[in-house]
Order: structure tokens, then sequence, then C-alpha cells
């Protein structure tokens, strides 16, 4: 008796999953990637106690908003998306060994690196898209290059934003 109430327990769960599964592929494609957030066009510079400078990608200059997303070809037009990729390829060539080039194109390799920091720490794909920056990658999961003077020396950290 007991067998057969954990079988009808698990078709149970196994249809309610699956129903939730559809129910989500059906409304998904009715949002769009771009649609959630801006695109960052800039970025905001903290300057901690610690004496190191951080940049970290932003909706407008020093504005400390970071609800706002980088996405595969954000950069190649130039404008201020290009300079947010620009900070944020720095920060993942020297924190987390990328190898991009800097050059403020958020290209596949990019993309490749985001994707491969967001599974490293066990973080699902963003509803975005897979491999596309937001605030969750920049809270939880980038590690951000930290920079200062110090004798005519420069000297880096790389810090989780919620250390900075």
């Amino acid at each position: 008796m007991e067998l057969m109430m954990r079988k009808q327990l698990r078709r149970l769960l196994t249809a309610a999953v699956g129903a939730i599964v559809a129910t989500t592929a059906l409304i998904a494609p009715a949002s769009s990637a771009s649609a959630a957030y801006p695109t960052c066009n800039s970025w905001t510079t903290l300057r901690p106690s610690s004496g190191y400078v951080f940049h970290i990608p932003s909706l407008g200059r020093n504005s400390g908003n970071y609800l706002c997303q980088l996405e595969l070809y954000d950069g190649y037009n130039g404008g201020g998306a290009q300079s947010a990729v620009f900070v944020l390829q720095g920060s993942l060539n020297s924190c987390h060994q990328a190898g991009l080039t800097q050059d403020g194109k958020y290209g596949p390799l990019t993309r490749n690196a985001v994707t491969w920091i967001y599974r490293s720490v066990g973080l699902p794909d963003p509803p975005e898209g897979v491999g596309v920056y937001t605030q969750i990658a920049m809270v939880f999961a980038i590690k951000w290059l930290g920079q200062r003077q110090v004798g005519g020396e420069t000297r880096t950290t790389c810090l989780h934003y919620l250390a900075i």
C-alpha cells in the first residue's frame, strides 16, 4: 500500500513539474531579452577605504545604478556600451584569467567567459539569455579588479562586489 502511494505521489509531482515547465516555455518567448533591463552604458567608480579603485558597469556614469545588462554584440557600434564592456573585460581578464581582447565588444568570447563564471559558482543561466551580464553576475559571480598606487607601483586586488 505504501509503495503504491509513493508511486502515485511521484507521478503527481512529475506531472506538476511537467506542467510548470510547459507553462514557462509558452510564456518565456513572449518576453524579449533586451526588454529585461536597459543596456549598461558607462561605469561607476567605487573608492572604498582600502584605497583601491574599482570600476563596475552601470547605467550612467557614477550613477550606482547597476540595473542594466550587457549581451552579445553590445559595444560593436561604439557608444556607452563599449566603455561598460571594456570595464567588464578588464575584470574578467585580471580576476578570472579570461584571456579576452579588451576591446569593449561583447562578442562570443566575452559571453562565454560570463557563462563560465555563472556556472562555476553554481548560478543558473540568467533568464535574459545564456551569457548575458546582469546584476546577478555583478553581485554574486564576478570578481572585480581594484587598483591602487603605492610608491609608484600599481597594486591590484580582485573582490566580489559585496566585499568592496
